[in-house]
Protein backbone atom coordinates (compact mmCIF):
# COMPACT_ATOMS: atom_id res chain seq x y z
CA UNK A 1 0.00 0.00 0.00
CA UNK A 2 1.71 3.56 -1.12
CA UNK A 3 1.47 6.30 0.93
CA UNK A 4 0.57 9.58 -0.37
CA UNK A 5 2.26 13.12 0.73
CA UNK A 6 0.03 15.32 2.16
CA UNK A 7 0.29 19.45 0.60
CA UNK A 8 1.46 21.99 2.93
CA UNK A 9 -0.57 24.96 1.74
CA UNK A 10 0.52 27.05 4.72
CA UNK A 11 4.45 27.03 3.34
CA UNK A 12 2.82 27.82 -0.63
CA UNK A 13 1.01 30.88 1.32
CA UNK A 14 4.39 31.66 2.35
CA UNK A 15 5.97 31.32 -0.79
CA UNK A 16 3.28 33.56 -2.62
CA UNK A 17 3.66 35.98 -0.05
CA UNK A 18 7.90 36.30 -1.02
CA UNK A 19 7.08 36.36 -4.64
CA UNK A 20 4.70 39.40 -4.38
CA UNK A 21 6.98 41.22 -1.97
CA UNK A 22 9.90 40.64 -4.25
CA UNK A 23 7.64 41.84 -7.46
CA UNK A 24 6.94 44.83 -6.08
CA UNK A 25 10.42 45.75 -4.39
CA UNK A 26 11.13 45.26 -8.23
CA UNK A 27 9.11 47.72 -9.73
CA UNK A 28 9.91 50.47 -7.27
CA UNK A 29 13.10 50.16 -8.16
CA UNK A 30 12.75 50.15 -12.05
CA UNK A 31 10.51 53.39 -11.34
CA UNK A 32 13.10 55.26 -9.13
CA UNK A 33 15.71 54.56 -11.88
CA UNK A 34 14.07 55.87 -14.53
CA UNK A 35 13.24 59.29 -12.75
CA UNK A 36 17.20 59.67 -12.30
CA UNK A 37 18.80 58.76 -15.50
CA UNK A 38 19.02 62.16 -18.00
CA UNK A 39 19.39 60.37 -20.93
CA UNK A 40 16.72 58.05 -21.19
CA UNK A 41 14.52 59.91 -23.46
CA UNK A 42 11.78 60.68 -21.07
CA UNK A 43 10.54 64.06 -20.39
CA UNK A 44 8.78 65.85 -17.53
CA UNK A 45 5.75 67.93 -17.11
CA UNK A 46 8.73 70.83 -16.15
CA UNK A 47 11.08 70.47 -18.77
CA UNK A 48 8.33 70.41 -21.61
CA UNK A 49 7.77 73.55 -20.27
CA UNK A 50 11.26 74.69 -20.25
CA UNK A 51 11.91 73.83 -23.58
CA UNK A 52 8.97 75.64 -25.00
CA UNK A 53 9.86 78.37 -23.29
CA UNK A 54 13.29 78.42 -24.79
CA UNK A 55 12.16 77.92 -28.53
CA UNK A 56 9.52 80.26 -28.42
CA UNK A 57 10.41 83.06 -30.90
CA UNK A 58 11.14 86.54 -29.30
CA UNK A 59 7.73 89.14 -29.44
CA UNK A 60 8.61 92.53 -31.10
CA UNK A 61 9.28 95.48 -28.66
CA UNK A 62 9.60 92.89 -25.54
CA UNK A 63 12.58 92.58 -23.10
CA UNK A 64 13.63 89.28 -21.48
CA UNK A 65 13.82 89.34 -17.49
CA UNK A 66 17.03 89.46 -15.66
CA UNK A 67 18.91 86.47 -14.68
CA UNK A 68 19.92 88.01 -11.57
CA UNK A 69 19.43 90.80 -9.56
CA UNK A 70 22.37 92.82 -10.53
CA UNK A 71 21.31 92.88 -14.27
CA UNK A 72 17.91 93.88 -13.06
CA UNK A 73 19.09 97.23 -11.73
CA UNK A 74 19.71 98.21 -14.62
CA UNK A 75 16.65 97.70 -16.12
CA UNK A 76 14.61 101.19 -17.46
CA UNK A 77 17.79 103.22 -16.49
CA UNK A 78 17.97 105.98 -18.81
CA UNK A 79 20.32 107.43 -21.54
CA UNK A 80 22.29 110.32 -20.01
CA UNK A 81 23.31 112.56 -22.90
CA UNK A 82 26.29 115.08 -21.12
CA UNK A 83 26.49 118.55 -22.15
CA UNK A 84 29.11 118.00 -24.47
CA UNK A 85 27.05 115.35 -26.82
CA UNK A 86 24.38 116.44 -29.68
CA UNK A 87 20.97 115.29 -28.89
CA UNK A 88 20.21 111.87 -30.75
CA UNK A 89 17.35 110.07 -32.09
CA UNK A 90 16.24 107.21 -30.01
CA UNK A 91 16.52 103.81 -31.46
CA UNK A 92 13.31 102.57 -32.63
CA UNK A 93 11.62 105.55 -33.06
CA UNK A 94 9.75 105.69 -36.23
CA UNK A 95 12.51 107.72 -38.86
CA UNK A 96 13.63 107.28 -42.16
CA UNK A 97 16.59 108.79 -44.28
CA UNK A 98 14.31 109.52 -47.43
CA UNK A 99 11.83 111.35 -44.97
CA UNK A 100 11.82 114.77 -45.64
CA UNK A 101 10.06 115.75 -42.62
CA UNK A 102 13.33 114.52 -40.43
CA UNK A 103 14.94 117.10 -39.05
CA UNK A 104 18.95 117.39 -38.14
CA UNK A 105 19.90 116.57 -34.65
CA UNK A 106 19.96 119.44 -31.97
CA UNK A 107 22.72 120.56 -29.70
CA UNK A 108 22.04 120.19 -26.39
CA UNK A 109 22.51 123.20 -24.51
CA UNK A 110 25.84 123.57 -22.48
CA UNK A 111 26.09 123.74 -18.72
CA UNK A 112 25.75 126.86 -17.51
CA UNK A 113 23.17 128.40 -19.82
CA UNK A 114 19.37 128.81 -20.59
CA UNK A 115 17.54 130.10 -23.28
CA UNK A 116 16.07 133.57 -22.67
CA UNK A 117 13.20 134.61 -25.39
CA UNK A 118 13.32 138.39 -27.15
CA UNK A 119 11.37 140.15 -29.96
CA UNK A 120 12.52 139.19 -33.06
CA UNK A 121 12.52 142.78 -34.27
CA UNK A 122 15.36 143.74 -31.16
CA UNK A 123 17.88 142.53 -33.79
CA UNK A 124 17.60 146.07 -35.00
CA UNK A 125 18.46 147.45 -31.32
CA UNK A 126 21.51 147.60 -29.24
CA UNK A 127 24.79 148.85 -29.06
CA UNK A 128 26.56 146.79 -31.56
CA UNK A 129 23.79 147.24 -34.56
CA UNK A 130 25.69 148.02 -37.54
CA UNK A 131 24.02 151.07 -39.94
CA UNK A 132 25.76 151.72 -42.84
CA UNK A 133 24.61 152.51 -46.26
CA UNK A 134 23.51 148.49 -46.95
CA UNK A 135 22.41 148.36 -43.19
CA UNK A 136 19.63 151.11 -42.97
CA UNK A 137 18.19 152.07 -39.06
CA UNK A 138 15.03 150.58 -38.39
CA UNK A 139 13.57 152.21 -35.69
CA UNK A 140 12.22 155.65 -34.92
CA UNK A 141 13.52 158.23 -32.26
CA UNK A 142 10.74 157.17 -30.30
CA UNK A 143 12.26 153.57 -29.91
CA UNK A 144 16.10 154.86 -29.71
CA UNK A 145 15.39 155.85 -25.90
CA UNK A 146 17.24 159.59 -26.68
CA UNK A 147 18.11 161.92 -24.23
CA UNK A 148 18.32 165.66 -25.04
CA UNK A 149 22.31 166.20 -24.43
CA UNK A 150 21.73 169.93 -22.69
CA UNK A 151 19.72 168.66 -20.24
CA UNK A 152 20.88 165.72 -18.59
CA UNK A 153 21.65 165.99 -15.17
CA UNK A 154 25.40 164.69 -15.55
CA UNK A 155 26.31 166.78 -18.25
CA UNK A 156 29.78 168.78 -17.28
CA UNK A 157 30.90 172.17 -17.90
CA UNK A 158 33.76 171.05 -19.73
CA UNK A 159 32.26 171.03 -23.61
CA UNK A 160 29.56 172.72 -25.48
CA UNK A 161 27.06 171.78 -27.60
CA UNK A 162 26.57 173.13 -31.66
CA UNK A 163 22.90 173.20 -31.21
CA UNK A 164 22.20 173.01 -27.96
CA UNK A 165 17.80 172.80 -28.48
CA UNK A 166 17.88 169.48 -30.67
CA UNK A 167 21.14 167.49 -30.30
CA UNK A 168 20.01 164.09 -28.23
CA UNK A 169 21.73 160.79 -28.13
CA UNK A 170 20.96 157.53 -27.14
CA UNK A 171 20.46 157.56 -23.11
CA UNK A 172 23.63 155.39 -22.31
CA UNK A 173 26.21 156.36 -24.98
CA UNK A 174 25.53 160.10 -23.48
CA UNK A 175 26.27 158.91 -19.86
CA UNK A 176 29.24 157.51 -20.55
CA UNK A 177 30.74 160.33 -23.24
CA UNK A 178 29.95 162.50 -20.10
CA UNK A 179 32.27 160.73 -17.63
CA UNK A 180 34.52 160.96 -20.84
CA UNK A 181 34.72 164.55 -20.89
CA UNK A 182 34.84 165.26 -16.99
CA UNK A 183 38.26 162.71 -17.51
CA UNK A 184 39.74 164.63 -20.45
CA UNK A 185 38.99 167.57 -18.33
CA UNK A 186 41.00 166.82 -15.40
CA UNK A 187 43.81 165.26 -17.25
CA UNK A 188 43.96 168.38 -20.13
CA UNK A 189 41.99 171.27 -18.76
CA UNK A 190 41.08 171.86 -22.03
CA UNK A 191 37.73 173.23 -22.99
CA UNK A 192 38.06 173.54 -26.34
CA UNK A 193 35.41 170.00 -27.59
CA UNK A 194 32.35 170.69 -29.29
CA UNK A 195 29.25 168.18 -29.02
CA UNK A 196 28.26 168.85 -33.14
CA UNK A 197 26.06 166.52 -34.15
CA UNK A 198 24.84 163.06 -32.42
CA UNK A 199 21.27 161.41 -33.52
CA UNK A 200 20.25 162.38 -37.01
CA UNK A 201 17.42 160.97 -38.95
CA UNK A 202 18.67 159.22 -42.01
CA UNK A 203 19.35 161.79 -45.13
CA UNK A 204 19.28 164.63 -42.98
CA UNK A 205 21.48 167.50 -43.63
CA UNK A 206 24.97 166.77 -41.79
CA UNK A 207 23.94 163.57 -40.77
CA UNK A 208 26.54 160.72 -41.85
CA UNK A 209 25.23 157.13 -42.34
CA UNK A 210 25.54 156.17 -38.79
CA UNK A 211 23.64 158.61 -37.40
CA UNK A 212 20.52 157.09 -37.17
CA UNK A 213 21.93 154.61 -34.57
CA UNK A 214 22.48 157.44 -31.90
CA UNK A 215 25.09 156.16 -30.73
CA UNK A 216 27.05 158.24 -33.34
CA UNK A 217 28.80 161.71 -31.70
CA UNK A 218 30.59 164.07 -34.69
CA UNK A 219 32.90 165.90 -32.47
CA UNK A 220 34.66 169.61 -32.95
CA UNK A 221 37.16 171.88 -32.22
CA UNK A 222 35.96 175.65 -31.18
CA UNK A 223 38.66 177.99 -32.27
CA UNK A 224 39.13 181.43 -30.59
CA UNK A 225 37.68 183.11 -33.90
CA UNK A 226 35.04 181.31 -33.43
CA UNK A 227 35.28 178.83 -36.08
CA UNK A 228 34.91 175.22 -36.12
CA UNK A 229 37.41 172.12 -37.24
CA UNK A 230 37.48 168.53 -36.78
CA UNK A 231 39.78 167.22 -33.94
CA UNK A 232 42.75 165.68 -34.94
CA UNK A 233 45.08 162.96 -33.21
CA UNK A 234 47.47 165.96 -31.55
CA UNK A 235 48.25 166.98 -28.15
CA UNK A 236 45.90 168.23 -26.02
CA UNK A 237 43.31 165.99 -28.29
CA UNK A 238 45.61 162.81 -28.32
CA UNK A 239 44.00 161.96 -24.61
CA UNK A 240 40.81 161.38 -26.29
CA UNK A 241 41.99 159.31 -28.86
CA UNK A 242 43.96 157.23 -26.12
CA UNK A 243 41.56 157.12 -23.39
CA UNK A 244 38.08 156.67 -25.48
CA UNK A 245 38.12 152.95 -25.68
CA UNK A 246 37.69 152.63 -21.76
CA UNK A 247 34.44 154.38 -22.13
CA UNK A 248 33.23 152.25 -25.00
CA UNK A 249 34.35 154.68 -27.70
CA UNK A 250 35.75 153.93 -31.03
CA UNK A 251 36.53 156.28 -34.14
CA UNK A 252 33.53 155.24 -36.14
CA UNK A 253 35.48 155.87 -39.47
CA UNK A 254 39.08 155.86 -39.27
CA UNK A 255 40.70 157.02 -42.94
CA UNK A 256 42.79 153.68 -43.07
CA UNK A 257 39.10 151.43 -43.22
CA UNK A 258 37.69 153.95 -45.51
CA UNK A 259 37.12 150.79 -48.48
CA UNK A 260 35.39 148.82 -45.68
CA UNK A 261 33.31 151.45 -43.72
CA UNK A 262 32.61 153.21 -47.33
CA UNK A 263 33.10 156.26 -45.72
CA UNK A 264 36.22 158.60 -45.85
CA UNK A 265 38.28 159.76 -42.95
CA UNK A 266 39.06 163.10 -41.55
CA UNK A 267 35.90 164.03 -39.42
CA UNK A 268 35.93 162.75 -35.90
CA UNK A 269 33.10 160.99 -35.63
CA UNK A 270 33.38 158.53 -32.65
CA UNK A 271 30.62 155.84 -31.72
CA UNK A 272 29.56 154.13 -28.56
CA UNK A 273 29.60 150.20 -29.01
CA UNK A 274 30.15 149.29 -25.09
CA UNK A 275 33.66 148.83 -23.31
CA UNK A 276 34.59 145.36 -23.97
CA UNK A 277 33.82 145.92 -27.58
CA UNK A 278 35.72 149.09 -27.60
CA UNK A 279 39.10 147.30 -26.09
CA UNK A 280 39.23 144.49 -28.65
CA UNK A 281 38.42 146.86 -31.56
CA UNK A 282 40.88 149.26 -30.64
CA UNK A 283 43.76 146.64 -29.78
CA UNK A 284 43.21 145.17 -32.88
CA UNK A 285 42.58 147.79 -35.54
CA UNK A 286 39.18 146.69 -36.09
CA UNK A 287 36.47 149.10 -37.69
CA UNK A 288 33.02 148.49 -36.67
CA UNK A 289 31.91 145.95 -39.72
CA UNK A 290 35.13 144.09 -39.33
CA UNK A 291 34.59 143.69 -35.69
CA UNK A 292 30.68 142.27 -36.23
CA UNK A 293 32.25 140.20 -39.33
CA UNK A 294 34.78 138.31 -37.02
CA UNK A 295 32.61 137.19 -34.58
CA UNK A 296 30.05 136.18 -37.07
CA UNK A 297 33.03 134.28 -38.69
CA UNK A 298 34.67 132.86 -35.70
CA UNK A 299 32.57 133.04 -32.58
CA UNK A 300 29.22 131.59 -33.04
CA UNK A 301 27.22 130.04 -30.05
CA UNK A 302 27.84 126.04 -29.67
CA UNK A 303 32.00 126.77 -30.99
CA UNK A 304 34.36 129.00 -29.66
CA UNK A 305 33.47 132.17 -27.56
CA UNK A 306 35.44 135.46 -27.53
CA UNK A 307 37.35 136.18 -24.28
CA UNK A 308 38.41 139.25 -23.19
CA UNK A 309 39.64 140.56 -20.29
CA UNK A 310 39.75 144.56 -19.86
CA UNK A 311 40.12 146.24 -16.46
CA UNK A 312 40.40 143.15 -14.55
CA UNK A 313 37.18 141.63 -15.77
CA UNK A 314 36.97 138.80 -18.11
CA UNK A 315 34.26 138.71 -21.09
CA UNK A 316 32.76 136.19 -22.89
CA UNK A 317 31.67 137.17 -26.06
CA UNK A 318 29.63 135.88 -29.34
CA UNK A 319 27.52 135.72 -32.30
CA UNK A 320 23.96 134.29 -32.25
CA UNK A 321 22.13 133.72 -36.03
CA UNK A 322 18.84 133.93 -36.35
CA UNK A 323 16.56 133.82 -39.44
CA UNK A 324 15.68 136.68 -40.41
CA UNK A 325 12.61 135.07 -42.15
CA UNK A 326 11.10 133.61 -39.34
CA UNK A 327 7.84 134.83 -38.12
CA UNK A 328 8.33 133.73 -34.32
CA UNK A 329 10.52 135.38 -31.60
CA UNK A 330 13.67 133.94 -31.30
CA UNK A 331 15.32 132.24 -27.80
CA UNK A 332 18.88 133.45 -27.07
CA UNK A 333 21.30 131.30 -25.14
CA UNK A 334 22.98 132.92 -22.23
CA UNK A 335 24.89 132.36 -19.12
CA UNK A 336 23.00 131.57 -15.78
CA UNK A 337 23.03 133.94 -13.23
CA UNK A 338 25.56 136.71 -13.73
CA UNK A 339 25.34 140.03 -15.93
CA UNK A 340 25.04 139.86 -19.52
CA UNK A 341 23.82 141.91 -22.49
CA UNK A 342 21.74 140.75 -25.82
CA UNK A 343 22.84 143.63 -28.32
CA UNK A 344 21.26 142.66 -32.41
CA UNK A 345 23.62 143.30 -35.12
CA UNK A 346 20.62 144.78 -37.41
CA UNK A 347 20.90 141.96 -40.03
CA UNK A 348 21.00 138.34 -39.01
CA UNK A 349 21.50 138.01 -35.31
CA UNK A 350 22.84 138.63 -32.08
CA UNK A 351 25.88 139.49 -29.96
CA UNK A 352 25.79 138.54 -26.53
CA UNK A 353 28.37 139.95 -23.91
CA UNK A 354 28.54 138.33 -21.06
CA UNK A 355 31.08 139.17 -17.67
CA UNK A 356 32.09 135.91 -16.57
CA UNK A 357 35.41 137.09 -14.01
Amino acid sequence: MSNKRRIRWDRVALAVIVLVALIFLLGSCVSGCSKDDPDDGLTTADSEADTAQQEAPAVPGTTAPPANAADASMVNVPIVITDSNPVIQIPGAESSASDSTATEPVPSLPAGYQMVPVKLNAMHAGTLVLVNKENPSHLSAEELDLEQVYYAEDKPDTYEISYPGHTSLNRTALSQFNRLMKAYYSATSNQEIMFNYGYLDTGKEKSNPDSPSAYDIQLHIKRNDGGYEYISNIAPYSWLFEHMASYGFVLRYPQDKSEITGERGGYTAIRYVGVPHASYMTENNLCLEEYLDMLKTRYRFGGTVLEHVTNKTKYHIYYVPVDSTSTGDPEIPVPSGGQYEISGNNSDGFIVTAIVG
